[in-house]
Parts: structure tokens; C-alpha cells; sequence
């Protein structure tokens, strides 16, 4: 050992002292290099390892097993994308990959490691940009884990990259095509990007790989609505409600698809159970109104609707529901009240028009004198501005 240290100390004293213009290494100093390089290794002097590693292979650049050294020692380091290279020379070759395959592995897998959990942690945190560099840090080591690709997905929708996003959850799947919850994050992806059908094919597959999972048949039921395709939509939230009778979401969806399929009483029933335990759920409560609407109920409709417009004075659709039903009661004045709201809410709405204009005719026939002019001028003035804004 003495001699082989005395060999290595003349050696890089030799190199030292020549110029870059004179320096040429021989496989032969190479050699001796290497050797040398073992030896510092068992001494635990890296950096000295190192710097005979790199002599050994510039004499030598085929020489995998300097190539392998160096790359451990650099991964000792904290060198990683030096490791990585080195690594990858290894492995480029036929007879190095044979050899030094397997305990090359260990350590790609760590860097991989190391990358993803500070990328998680940097998720965890909402630094999603720090996030993203960890992630393909992550995949430069270990380029077929499907998870670097889900973390990626994460960070990327978070920064309303979508389409990164998108690119990033459908490398994942082609990695993993078992993972539900990749497909679920991929269609929410692609209902962002306005793209329904894309979406329904996602859902439809998460469904298929965990069947019994609520949020996920309430992810394609949605799909499935956006695509105007209600009696999907109702046989996805039925399958969903057989599953959790009480989760609010999904009688809030099938109440409002039950409604739109006109079976009221159904859809009354599920959003009773809305309202009872959310009674500050305004669509729900909306909905449940325009259900007691449709069933004749008006005094139950008409307390929904007054609750709806005190809990949002601008829902120029609650007031018109209003207006409506005071004109059935014949509570004219109420009605024109409620209609003139509409009006004034949205003025370019026909149907808004129409019914004011309707409302201030059955007010003018209940008034007489003056009153019941001034309520017909209005009435027919209302009816031309109807006309006016349908023949645009």
C-alpha cells in the first residue's frame, strides 16, 4: 500500500507540474491512475478518487469500470447530474450494462427519490414551480415511474398550465393505465379545457376501475350533463345514490337532472333532503322552488323563490319565477314588482318583457280611471319593447 501511495503521489506531482499544452495521458497513466483512484476510494479521499478517475479516463474513455467509480463517488457528492452521466456511458455500453446494470439501479432509484419527495413537499407547500423542477429532476433518473408524471400533472394544473397538465397525466397513464385517480385528474383537465367528451371517456374508465367510488360517478355524471346526455347523467347519479343515499352532492345533481327530465316529483323528493340539511344551498333551494313550480305548488314555490332573491337580489331568473307565480295568484301589483326587477336585471330579455307587459294588462283590468290607463300604457309599452328585441 505504501509503495502504490508513493507510485500515485509522483504521478500527480508529474501531472502538476506540466502545462494543458503538455499534458497527454497514456493508457498506461491511466492505469496507474485508476489504481491509484481504488486506493484512495478504501481511504475514503474522494475528492483525491476523483481527480484520478478523471485522469484515468481521459487516457482511457472506454474504461466503464472509471466510468462506474466516478459515478458512484459523484452520487457521494451530491453530484447527481454528473453521476447520471457518467452512468449513463456505463450503460451505453453492452458489456457495462451487463456488469454494472444492476448496482447502478440502487442509485437512480435514490436521486429519483430524493427529486419526487421534495417535489411532494414542494406541492404540499404551493410552490408549484419549485415542484415542477423537482419532478423532472425526478424522471431524468428514473423515466418510467408514473408517478413523477402524476406529480407533474399536480403542479402544472396548479399553475394553469393546462395543457402541461394534460401532457403530463397522459404520460402517466401510459406508464400506469390501473391508476383511477389519474384518469379522474386527466378528465377534470380536460372539462377545464372545455372538452366534454375527452373528459366523459376518462371518467368512464376511472368508473370502470373502481366502480363503487361516489366522487367519481359524480365527476361523469357532470361530464355526462355538459354533454347533454341526461339520461346517462341520471342512470350515473341513480348508481351513485344506490351507493350513498345521504351524500348531499349527488342528490343535489339528481334533483337538478330530474328536474331537467321533467319528473318532478322525484326531483322534489331528492332536494327536500338538500334543502333540510343545506338550507343555505341556493341552487338546491332554487331548484326545489322551480320542482314545487312545476307541481303546482305555488306557496312552497313562492317562499323558496322570496328566499332565494333575499339571499341574491340580482337572480333575475328567482324574480321572474316570482312574477310568474304572483300573476297566477293574482297578486298583481306584487307581480309587476317582481317582473320590473327582471327587466331591469336584464333588459335585452324578451321573455322578461313579455311578462311584464302581460302583468301590467291584468293589473289595468282590476284598477279604473287613470290608474287602469297608466297600467295598459304600460302594458303595451312593455309589449313593443318585447317585439322590438325579438325582431333583433
Amino acid at each position: 500500500m505504501i509503495f502504490c501511495l508513493a507510485v500515485l503521489f509522483i504521478l500527480t506531482g508529474l501531472m502538476a507540474g506540466r502545462t494543458d499544452a503538455e499534458k497527454k495521458i497514456t493508457k498506461g497513466d491511466a492505469a496507474i491512475a485508476k489504481r491509484s483512484a481504488k486506493s484512495y476510494i478504501k481511504l475514503r479521499v474522494v475528492d483525491k478518487a476523483i481527480d484520478q478517475l478523471q485522469v484515468a479516463i481521459t487516457g482511457n474513455p472506454n474504461d466503464v469500470e472509471a466510468h462506474f467509480l466516478l459515478g458512484e463517488l459523484y452520487s457521494d457528492k451530491s453530484r447527481a447530474d454528473e453521476m447520471k452521466k457518467e452512468f449513463d456511458l456505463v450503460l451505453a455500453d453492452k458489456k457495462g450494462k451487463r456488469k454494472y446494470g444492476k448496482k447502478i439501479q440502487p442509485y437512480l432509484t435514490m436521486w429519483w427519490q430524493r427529486n419526487y419527495n421534495t417535489g411532494v413537499k414542494a406541492i404540499g407547500a404551493q410552490d408549484f414551480g419549485a415542484a415542477v423542477e423537482a419532478m423532472q429532476k425526478a424522471s431524468a433518473f428514473e423515466p418510467d415511474k408514473a408517478l413523477t408524471y402524476k406529480g407533474l400533472g399536480v403542479a402544472y394544473l396548479n399553475m394553469g398550465q393546462t395543457q402541461a397538465g394534460i401532457d403530463a397525466y397522459l404520460k402517466a397513464i401510459e406508464l400506469d393505465d390501473k391508476d383511477p385517480s389519474a384518469y379522474i385528474n386527466l378528465g377534470r383537465a380536460y372539462m377545464n379545457s372545455n372538452k366534454p367528451e375527452d373528459a366523459r371517456s376518462c371518467f368512464q374508465k376511472a368508473c370502470e376501475l373502481k366502480p363503487d367510488k361516489v366522487s367519481y360517478l359524480r365527476d361523469l355524471a357532470g361530464a355526462q350533463q355538459s354533454l347533454k346526455d341526461n339520461e346517462g347523467a341520471l342512470a350515473t347519479a341513480e348508481k351513485a345514490l344506490a351507493i350513498d343515499p345521504e351524500n348531499l352532492d349527488i342528490l343535489t345533481m339528481a334533483g337538478q337532472i330530474h328536474l331537467m327530465g321533467e319528473n318532478y316529483e322525484r326531483a322534489s323528493d331528492l332536494l327536500e333532503k338538500v334543502v333540510a340539511q343545506q338550507p343555505d344551498n341556493v341552487d338546491a333551494v332554487f331548484n326545489l322552488a322551480g320542482s314545487y313550480k312545476a307541481l303546482g305548488n305555488f306557496d312552497k314555490a313562492l317562499a323558496l323563490f322570496e328566499k332565494t332573491v333575499a339571499a341574491n337580489p340580482k337572480d333575475h331568473e328567482a324574480w321572474y319565477n316570482l312574477g310568474r307565480i304572483y300573476d297566477e295568484q293574482n297578486k298583481m301589483a306584487e307581480a309587476v314588482q317582481a317582473l320590473q326587477m327582471v327587466v331591469d336585471l336584464k333588459p335585452t330579455g324578451v321573455n322578461g318583457w313579455m311578462a311584464l307587459s302581460r302583468a301590467y294588462a291584468r293589473k289595468s283590468q282590476h284598477e279604473s280611471g287613470d290608474v287602469a290607463g297608466e297600467s295598459a300604457k304600460k302594458a303595451q309599452e312593455a309589449f313593443n319593447m318585447a317585439e322590438s328585441l325579438e325582431g333583433n
